[in-house]
């Protein structure tokens, strides 16, 4: 599932390999099948583009109709994958520990290898600039041409990360570890803590409001300086992802079930 800032459309990808482009209010607009087996999802801001990785290492990208454009198959599954806000470029990591940037036209301008495989990928919106981050072990910076600006060491497993817009922070599902608040440059700058083990984070582009869920199935509320505004058990039907409008104001949840929930503040 991703949210598109500017177009105000999310595009949710099923079990059944299909496709759902929806409006915030929850009416479907678009929906094309042919996608099985869909591992991650992005959708470009602009709601222009879009690509998908599937099982085996097939990457597909898409316009707005939700019609394929060309797809290619990577050596080794697919392990993290990102669109640039505006569509131009898709950056996407195998279990190779490579790392390829493409143009939307299919057109590779960088290729970088980094210590182990990237699980998270992250442009930014300000900033040419790609954030990636390993299971353990390693998160860096790199620009469109694949030099890289910098790089960390973490000492923490990640359950995943969301980055703000301007990159000034970067937030890590750290497990025990709590929330990790990074700043720009990867360095820690304090943690959030949460009543359970966040697995999974998503925020407001903005730095406004950021949500994380819990092992234990439990979704937290939080502003950016850590205080929880609201919180809710789901282990009935736990959170299976999750996005963030960019006002801080929205959260939409994909549900083990199949639910799709948005909630209002």
């Amino acid at each position: 599932m991703d949210y598109a800032e500017e177009a105000r459309s999310l595009l949710v990808g099923t079990a059944t390999g299909h496709l759902v482009l929806m409006n915030q209010s929850g009416q479907q607009l678009k929906r094309e099948r042919g996608f099985d087996d869909i591992r991650s999802l992005v959708w470009s801001d602009t709601g222009k583009f879009g690509a998908a990785a599937l099982a085996s290492g097939w990457l597909v990208c898409f316009d707005d109709q939700l019609k394929k454009r060309w797809e290619v198959e990577l050596t080794g599954e697919i392990r993290g994958l990102a669109i640039t806000p505006f569509g131009s470029h898709i950056a996407v990591s195998s279990e190779s520990s490579q790392t390829h940037i493409v143009t939307i036209d299919k057109k590779e301008i960088a290729k970088f290898d980094t210590p182990r495989p990237l699980e998270f990928l992250h442009f930014l919106h300000e900033k040419p600039l790609l954030v990636g981050a390993a299971e353990f072990g390693h998160l860096c910076c790199h620009r469109l041409d694949g030099h890289e600006e910098w790089n960390e060491r973490i000492m923490n497993n990640v359950g995943n990360i969301t980055v703000s817009g301007c990159g000034k922070r970067i937030l890590l599902a750290a497990f025990n570890h709590g929330i990790q608040v990074l700043n720009g440059r990867g360095q820690q700058k304090g943690s959030f803590m949460v009543d359970g083990i966040p697995n999974a984070v998503a925020a407001s582009s903005t730095r406004k409001r950021l949500a994380a869920t819990t092992l234990e199935d439990r979704i937290y509320w939080l502003n950016f300086e850590g205080e929880v505004l609201w919180a809710c058990d789901l282990s009935r039907d736990p959170a299976k992802c999750m996005s963030v409008d960019p006002t801080g104001e929205r959260l939409f949840v994909a549900t083990q079930s199949g639910r799709l929930l948005q909630l209002f503040w």
